[in-house]
């Protein structure tokens, strides 16, 4: 069979990253892990004699190497047949770990689990794992992976928004701890990751809200085209009237592994993946990762700062009220109100402090950021008291 070619390719110090996007590679995942580690002998074959829709129904033969898939319920329902399919069906002999949904399930015991269960399968470091899910089971199953026998190969399937346009993306792993989010984690690259925009189609309203919201950021920060796109068509793609083009996908993946080939690290550039994260992950704490999807926080965070930068006069009004519009179709519904104090306080256990003082990413026009660390409280209390009076109107 004709071998799939990679669309993207991201480069960091340490590896090469094939990124392959297509409606339908779903449907094809074992052919892509199959011609990626059959390069290297370490391939499962089909057992001799037997053709591949006879190995199918062998799926467990001890000849065939193992793979693991790890999802989480709801994709499990949706899309975690086709996948088993199209592994067995490329020789693999697969076992499927399924964890509950949600932001929750990023935490030690999820880690622990899912080592004591390889160590029962006897899995070693040659044992692909693939994760097949959103940005919560991609983080917890790369971490899972990045620790077990100092590394397994490690795939990703994204199938939401937010994870198809970002989180897949870089490399970067980990679990949440009582303090806050992502505090525990480490930088480690997939073997590769396999996007197949047609996952997308079965998203609810309210993820796929979520997920544009890292649209509109990478516009934003990097991407003038990307931005007035969103100010175009960004109702009829949260609607579902217009489905997300894969040109879409492909501009923010393409941003994301720029920057990640500059700062693998998150010492300089990368930072400025985080507009609209230092706020929104300081409410995505104070809601105890329930109230808001990760989106939604993002999209509060966004006006947030962008709130901070006008009255910096860092850019105009105009950009700002275009920002802000956009956000609008993306904030959430219902919210309780919020005391800007409890907010701010949620700030302080924020990953990316330096010397006791968050970072922050401020639009300098659509397209441009500033990465700051002398934001005051002063400013904080007023983009607080914004958010909280632009919610209500």
């Amino acid at each position: 069979m004709k071998k799939i070619s990679p669309t993207l390719t991201g480069h960091t110090p340490g590896r090469r990253v094939e990124v392959f996007l297509a409606n339908g590679l779903i449907d094809r995942l074992g052919e892509v892990i199959l011609q990626s580690v059959g390069a290297h002998g370490r391939g499962p074959g089909v057992p001799s004699g037997k053709s591949k829709s006879q190995a199918k129904s062998s799926a467990r033969s001890t000849n065939r190497s193992p793979i693991e898939i790890v999802t989480d319920r709801n994709v499990a329902g949706l899309l975690g047949q086709r996948v088993i399919d199209s592994l067995a069906n490329s020789g693999w002999s697969v076992n499927v770990s399924v964890t509950p949904a949600g932001e929750n399930i990023k935490s030690s015991a999820t880690v622990a689990k899912l080592h004591n269960h390889w160590f029962e399968l006897g899995y070693d470091r040659n044992t692909p794992v693939i994760a097949l899910g959103g940005g919560t089971v991609g983080d917890v199953t790369g971490f899972a992976a990045a620790t077990f026998l100092r590394g397994l190969p490690f795939w990703q399937v994204p199938t939401s928004i937010v994870a198809q346009v970002d989180a897949a993306l870089g490399g970067k792993v980990g679990i949440n701890h009582t303090r806050g989010k992502n505090l525990i984690g480490c930088f480690y690259q997939p073997a590769g990751i396999v996007i197949d925009p047609s996952a997308l189609d079965t998203l609810p309203i309210r993820e796929r809200c979520s997920g544009f919201a890292e649209v509109v950021k990478y516009g934003v920060i990097a991407d003038r085209t990307l931005f007035q796109a969103c100010e175009r068509h960004l109702e009829s793609w949260i609607s579902g009237d217009e489905a997300i083009p894969d040109s879409v996908i492909k501009r923010c993946a393409r941003i994301k592994l720029r920057i990640v080939a500059a700062d693998e690290t998150d010492h300089g550039l990368r930072r400025t993946l985080n507009f609209g994260h230092t706020l929104g992950h300081a409410f995505e704490r104070w809601g105890k990762y329930r109230a808001l999807r990760h989106g939604e926080a993002v999209a509060l965070g966004m006006v947030g700062a962008g709130w901070m930068a006008m009255k910096r006069g860092l850019w105009s009004g105009r950009d700002f009220t275009r920002l802000a519009k956009l956000c609008t179709l993306l904030r959430p519904r219902r919210l309780a109100a919020f005391k800007v104090s409890d907010i701010a306080r949620h700030l302080s256990v924020d990953k990316k402090r330096i010397r006791g003082r968050n970072v922050w990413i401020l639009p300098r026009g659509i397209g441009r950021v500033d990465v700051c660390a002398d934001v005051t409280e002063k400013e904080i209390s007023g983009a607080l008291s914004y958010i909280a009076a632009w919610l209500r109107s």
